[in-house]
């Protein structure tokens, strides 16, 4: 039997200081390699990503309100990829980034502050 490889690279941009502004557009940074089980190796140019936004409520991490999708169908490989935010989401400080390839990965959690309009 062979082993499914998960594709599920380290967010780094938005952390745990991130402030972000509703409507804005932002860019989302991530590491390029995953570990297939036995080292750190590259992440094939093939593999497409998605990033979604969501929120998480009661420290509750496994239910991560993801309602929001801001971009799909680049090369995860890339290590970044530019998003704008909608523009009506509410100040939270609980905000999350997932990061999915072929499986998914949260950021932490972080705020985006209302639009001012």
């Amino acid at each position: 039997l062979t082993q499914a490889i998960v594709i599920n690279p380290k967010i780094n941009v938005p952390n745990s200081g991130t402030k972000w502004r509703a409507g804005g557009s932002y860019v989302v940074k991530w590491d390029t390699t995953y570990f297939d089980g036995e080292k750190q190796v590259p992440i094939p140019s093939t593999q497409k990503g998605t990033i979604k936004l969501g929120y998480l409520e009661n420290n509750d991490p496994y239910n991560e309100h993801l309602m929001w999708d801001l971009a799909s169908g680049f090369n995860l490989d890339a290590g970044a990829y530019t998003v704008t935010l909608p523009s009506d989401l509410p100040t939270r400080r609980t905000y999350i980034i997932v990061l999915m390839g072929d499986s998914g990965n949260a950021s932490k959690q972080f705020t985006i502050q209302a639009s001012r309009s």
